[in-house]
């Protein structure tokens, strides 16, 4: 059949592939004239080759470049399966050339692997055809791979494909690849997988589909078009092909969306009419929503449940319970019991929406019981709630402000609608600010621009009267449910905008255990951020969204004026905190150095009370402990390295303590650290004095082997030393500590190896090294190595055969004896050693040559 257009050569391709066709009409149909067609092809793909496995042995190296080669292939059939199938040719290349390919290709082996790597199973097979053209016959290879049958989530990669040789990977764990024109490509935005998830149809003719049966409420006026939240909807389409997780939760505060991302994710599924579900369930539980179009609060239109077992009811009405199988005042596990059994007879996607209108404790039993009934049946479900309901964090997603980019979309959006002119620049970040960039408040925000305000004025009044509405709306529900600590830990914050753990237990009278429980307590609610970027741990700070709660939090809590005036102290000592600081620490050191240690101890605690968090207060602490001989003082140290703390005073004060224990491992660490912060080859020689009294207790012990691995470790640092710093002072202190490594080197290893029957030649080495590499000799050092070398050479002489190996040994000591003599000639100040050891040197020559040792 003639093929006149792309379209009918698809619809061809299609047909075959859905017949499982493997012969030369497949060429036929991607080959016209002699010439591969490569436009737009989304079913076929044209290969050089595929890899072949080898029967002979290969090396790890040639075995890592095949399986990136046979990945790459489990790629394509992947990509091609999630698509529409499709045809993977051999021996044509990109450039049309058709070479041929004879080949074995294993399919099996690639189904095995594509399974190992997607626990999916696709069936591709491979034939190898003949084909003809431009008079000549040459074989060609075709693997075949199925279209993913309807119903059947898309292949997601389970784990990493092996690097390359070029330490590239073919795919990574979590991906979802598909074909797209004519390349494959992972999926990564809302289309990409409405696209996987779809009917996925080669043909171009405008076939009806149907849209998924389902209950979606009208939807609300002032929702519009969902602006900057794919990074959300991907993450549920993600979701859908988790077998292992029934259930996800949208969690965050009032305003910021959850409802509307919850509901544009509804109307795609139903939109696209998704296989894997028959049926999708709405169910909400708010009364009466924020119109921030209308600045007050509107009653909803539908309100599907108020308590769990009315959800359950409605959940059996939706999937079609007949009301007589209901008995009259069900008990909790009956309607348990009932849903189960109609939620398994199709499959539905449910949507339960604004849970947080329930009791806190009816919540969480919510969340448990619609994890149970879905993971019974073949259901799914999406929970819309303010906290995140004690779920692990794969379990939900936390809904944050809009951003950016994203933010001036949606301000756009509403500036048109409210026929209002849009911000600039610098008026949207105001209004960002503002907002928090919550859709509801930017929207409450707007509808004062849109009756006559400024944008600037906007704002100011927004924050003051004219936003209390929409805040009550947004937050009162969150805030009449804190607990008694919760509610004054938040209350602190507001005030604050940001503090540690340590700041909101000085300022508020609580325990670090209280504050940290009310902190926990919060991050349930979204209602507090952590920043652990900084040094010193974390700091607590209010999300954007909740501005301007203090108001709020002042009606609720007791006692709030004495909170602000704490964290107005606190503030203004922030404001002051180096003046403070120093001040404490002059008056301290005063101390000490007049011997009243205790006073000094005193200066700095109480320092410490007003500002607990300061790594220089810590510093003083730890110092004044240690001229004490408290053992806190380490703690100390250590809490102002946990602040940030980098300067010599920390190093010099951990050093002290630990020089005290005569903990010399412990000093190496410091040394290292402070090293690498304050480049001080102080640090350096500490070290390595240090390393030499570990080695010292390794000889007192008799392991003398492990005393000279010490000695030789710290030589090579000290040798890197004497080309980093070039200080002369520097350099003379670390020369001197290089003379004492070494001479502490060369006793344990003769100690080690003396007794050893190669252990002279090797003793000989080492001299050689002393003098080549660590620049230390001097004439008993030269003259060791002579007696060394010498005794190894009567030994070979009373052989009566001298090997090859002990030829080679001879060469090398050969050549070691020359360099030294070199070094003798040139830096001797002696004369008389000078010819001595020239003397004896020539003599040493001249037995090795008689030996062999220079052949």
């Amino acid at each position: 059949m003639k093929i006149d257009s792309i379209y009918q050569r698809r619809s061809v391709l299609s047909g075959m592939l859905t017949k499982g066709v493997v012969d030369a009409s497949v060429l036929n149909a991607v080959v016209v004239n002699g010439r591969p067609i490569s436009e737009e092809a989304i079913l076929w793909d044209f290969k050089k080759e595929l890899p072949v496995l080898g029967t002979s042995k290969i090396t790890p190296a040639e075995k890592q470049k095949a399986d990136a080669k046979f990945y790459e292939i489990v790629k394509d059939c992947v990509s091609f399966y999630n698509s529409y199938g499709g045809y993977l040719i051999a021996g044509i290349d990109d450039d049309g050339k058709i070479d041929g390919f004879s080949g074995s290709f294993d399919a099996p082996d690639i189904n095995n692997r594509i399974f190992g790597a997607t626990g999916t199973s696709i069936e591709t097979a491979f034939r190898t055809v003949d084909f003809r053209f431009a008079d000549k016959t040459t074989q060609i290879g075709i693997l075949f791979i199925p279209k993913r049958s309807s119903g059947k989530n898309p292949a997601q990669f389970k784990k990493n494909a092996p690097d390359s040789e070029y330490g590239r990977k073919a795919f990574n764990q979590g991906d979802f690849y598909f074909r797209i024109r004519d390349t494959c490509s992972p999926a990564r935005t809302p289309e990409d997988f409405e696209f996987l998830y779809g009917d996925r149809e080669v043909t171009e003719t405008a076939a009806f589909v149907p849209f998924l049966e389902n209950n979606l409420p009208s939807r609300d006026p002032d929702l519009g078009e969902l602006r900057g939240r794919d990074k959300e909807i991907t993450s549920l389409w993600r979701w859908l092909s988790d077998q292992f997780s029934p259930v996800h939760i949208l969690c965050g505060l009032g305003g910021l969306g959850k409802t509307s991302i919850a509901y544009t994710f509804a109307e795609r599924v139903i939109f696209n009419s998704i296989p894997e579900f028959d049926r999708v369930v709405w169910l909400g539980a708010k009364a009466e929503t924020y119109s921030g179009l209308k600045d007050k609060l509107i009653v909803s239109s539908r309100v599907d449940f108020d308590g769990i077992d009315k959800l359950l009811l409605e959940i059996l009405g939706e999937t079609g319970c007949p009301p007589q199988q209901i008995p009259d005042n069900p008990s909790r596990d009956q309607l348990m019991t009932l849903c189960s059994q109609h939620l398994s007879a199709y499959r539905y996607l449910l949507f339960i929406d604004n849970v947080d209108t329930l009791a806190d404790e009816d919540q969480q039993l919510a969340f448990h019981l619609i994890t149970q009934l879905s993971s019974m049946s073949r259901a799914k479900a999406i929970i819309t709630a303010r906290r995140n309901l004690g779920a692990s964090v794969s379990i939900y997603t936390e809904i944050e402000g809009l951003k950016d980019g994203d933010f001036g979309l949606f301000v756009s959006d509403k500036a048109r609608l409210l026929r209002i002119r849009e911000p600039t620049s610098h008026e949207l970040l105001d209004l960002q600010a503002a907002s928090g960039g919550s859709p509801l408040f930017t929207l409450s925000l707007m509808r004062l621009v849109s009756l006559g305000d400024s944008y600037k004025a906007a704002v100011r009044n927004w924050k003051g009267s004219d936003g209390e509405a929409v805040r009550a709306a947004a937050f009162r529900q969150e805030i009449a449910r804190l607990k008694a600590h919760e509610g004054r830990v938040l209350l602190a914050l507001s005030y604050l905008d940001l503090a540690s753990v340590t700041e909101l237990s000085s300022v508020l009278g609580l325990s670090r255990f209280e504050v940290q429980v009310a902190l926990e307590g919060l991050q349930a609610f979204s209602m507090t951020t952590i920043e652990t970027s900084l040094p010193g741990g974390a700091v607590f700070k209010l999300p954007l969204a909740l501005i301007l709660v203090s108001a709020l939090l002042e009606e609720r809590v007791s006692g709030w004026q004495h909170i602000r005036n704490e964290c107005q102290r606190l503030f203004e000592l922030r404001e002051n905190k180096v003046p403070f600081v120093g001040q404490a620490i002059t008056r301290a050191v005063a101390l000490l150095r007049g011997g009243e240690i205790d006073d000094a101890r005193n200066v700095a605690a109480e320092a410490l009370k007003a500002l607990p968090d300061s790594p220089d207060l810590q510093c003083l602490l730890g110092r004044c402990l240690v001229e004490a001989g408290d053992p806190g003082a380490e703690d100390a140290y250590q809490r102002a390295a946990e602040l940030g703390c980098e300067k010599r005073d920390l190093f010099e004060g951990l050093l002290a303590v630990r020089e005290r224990s005569k903990d010399w491992r412990g000093i190496v660490t410091i040394c290292n650290n402070a090293e690498e912060k304050l480049q001080s080859s102080r640090y350096c020689v500490t070290r390595n004095r240090a390393q030499i009294n570990i080695g010292d207790e390794f000889a007192r012990a008799g392991r003398y082997a492990e005393a000279s691995g010490i000695y030789a470790t710290s030589l090579e640092d000290i040798r890197l030393a004497l080309q980093k710093y070039t200080y002369p002072p520097d350099r003379a202190v670390i020369w001197r500590l290089n003379e004492i490594l070494v001479t502490r080197w060369l006793g344990a290893v003769r100690m080690d190896i003396e007794q050893q029957p190669d252990g002279s030649r090797r003793l000989f080495g080492v001299y050689h090294k002393a003098v080549l590499t660590y620049k230390y000799w001097n004439e008993t050092t030269l003259q060791s190595a002579l007696d060394a070398l010498g005794n190894w050479l009567s030994r070979i002489s009373a052989r009566k055969e001298v090997s090859d190996t002990t030829k080679e040994h001879l060469m090398t000591a050969h050549l070691r004896l020359d360099q030294m003599r070199k070094v003798v000639e040139k830096k001797s100040t002696s004369l008389d050693f000078k010819n001595r050891f020239a003397k004896n040197s020539a003599n040493l020559l001249e037995i090795i040559e008689r030996l062999g040792g220079t052949t």
